[in-house]
């Protein structure tokens, strides 16, 4: 595998969106939020990042002047990777995909954060 990236940079979007979340209390960390994200990124919207193709469009569209994670404490288990693996098989930078995976989902969720419907969170699961 070719993936040497070691940190996953989110845009400042994504994060002051994920902090938010975080304050509201629903959840422990913003890393938190943000895998809440990617989850919620593949789970809705897979017609619009279903492709490597795709996925990779929003890569330009992301700065990275947010939250930074290192890749070894936020996927010991090697879960995200396999994930990314799983979904996008021609992969070769799983963490790229996840991050932008976060930073679409945040910026999704950040609507209903905007218009205060976020919450209860669960009815977005």
């Amino acid at each position: 595998m070719s993936d040497t990236v070691t940190t996953i940079a989110l845009s400042k979007q994504a994060s002051e969106i994920a902090n938010r979340m975080k304050e509201n209390g629903v959840f422990p960390d913003a890393l938190s939020a943000a895998k809440f994200g990617m989850s919620y990124a593949i789970k809705y919207f897979w017609e619009n990042i279903g492709t490597s193709e795709k996925l990779m469009e929003f890569d330009a569209i992301y700065d990275s002047k947010g939250n930074n994670y290192n890749v070894g404490s936020i996927d010991s288990d090697k879960y995200i990777e396999n994930l990314m693996l799983s979904l996008y098989p021609n992969c070769d930078s799983p963490y790229k995909f996840a991050r932008i995976l976060m930073c679409y989902g945040l910026n999704q969720l950040g609507d209903y954060l905007d218009n205060g419907s976020l919450f209860p969170i669960n009815k977005f699961m």
